[in-house]
């Protein structure tokens, strides 16, 4: 029996560049099918606050921890002291735990803001184990603390405190303290306490925003390219998250779903501008 014997093709270079941009927009179309185009529709009304007595509108609120990856989203700046920081350079500590204040994509140990308004707190832990989060002001001597139990890596809190003064906050594990944070309260109408640069930073208000979708689920929120909320946030997967944000602003919220593997299935973005005290209802079908 004589044997097989294979010849090679002879493909033109005109044709196999042809034959290699068909497979490109081939390959292109198939991951543009990988994420599904949703269809959404806004909704708003005139938002009633659920804080009724002036006791509850007083107290001291520190929500619950939601974890996250930095790298997901934006890369923060860290702004220590005087010192502008690339995160990249941050060198967390093997032992201990860590806290910032967030500001839009920067993270510092510092911040002036408005009372009753929500400031983004970021703890970091260097493994699994509980943390005590002390709050301490300086104005009324009160002292606040909170335990929770928190998985290694970063997570998301937001604190409200409603008397205006100065607040120190320190974290604590297996009795070994963090770094403290200083956070300044200036009160709504005392305009006259803020010089005139920090006039433009002075948060105008708040808006309620409900992101409600029964085909997606277990999904993170991202606000202005920083991680914000996720389905996860009331303690359950699905398919809502609410949350409130700085109102009469013009706002980009991402909303990111992935699957197991981590890679995104589900990916949309929706710009709005937001006015204050509406209730804002996303629905993504």
């Amino acid at each position: 029996m004589g044997r097989l014997r294979l010849h090679p093709i002879s493909i033109p270079l005109r044709e196999l560049i042809g034959l290699m941009i068909v497979i490109l927009l081939l390959l292109l179309a198939a991951s543009a099918q990988a994420l599904p185009k949703s269809n959404y529709s806004w909704t708003e009304a005139p938002w009633v606050s659920d804080e009724t007595g002036a006791d509850e509108k007083m107290a001291t609120k520190l929500s619950a921890p939601l974890a996250f990856n930095p790298g997901d989203a934006e890369t923060p700046s860290l702004n220590i002291g005087s010192h502008l920081l690339n995160f990249s350079e941050l060198a967390s500590l093997p032992f201990s735990c860590q806290l910032w204040i967030r500001n839009d994509l920067q993270w510092s140990h510092y911040l002036k803001a408005i009372q009753g308004e929500d400031v983004d707190i970021i703890i970091y832990m260097p493994e699994y184990g509980e943390v005590d989060v002390y709050l301490i002001s300086y104005a009324s001597g009160t002292r606040d603390r909170w335990s929770f139990n928190l998985l290694e890596g970063y997570h998301l809190l937001r604190l409200r405190a409603e008397e205006e003064g100065r607040y120190f906050m320190i974290a604590a594990r297996k009795s070994e303290p963090g770094n403290a944070l200083i956070l300044d309260l200036v009160a709504k109408s005392d305009n006259a306490s803020v010089s005139p640069l920090d006039v433009g930073t002075i948060s105008t208000g708040r808006a309620m925003v409900t992101i409600k979708s029964e085909r997606i689920k277990g999904y993170d929120v991202y606000l202005d390219g920083a991680f914000y909320s996720s389905d996860v946030g009331d303690g359950s997967i699905d398919g809502v998250a609410s949350f409130t944000l700085s109102a009469d602003k013009t706002h980009t919220i991402s909303i990111s779903q992935r699957d197991v593997q981590g890679n995104i299935i589900n990916k949309s973005e929706h710009t709005k501008r937001f006015k204050r005290d509406m209730a804002y209802t996303l629905l993504i079908e």
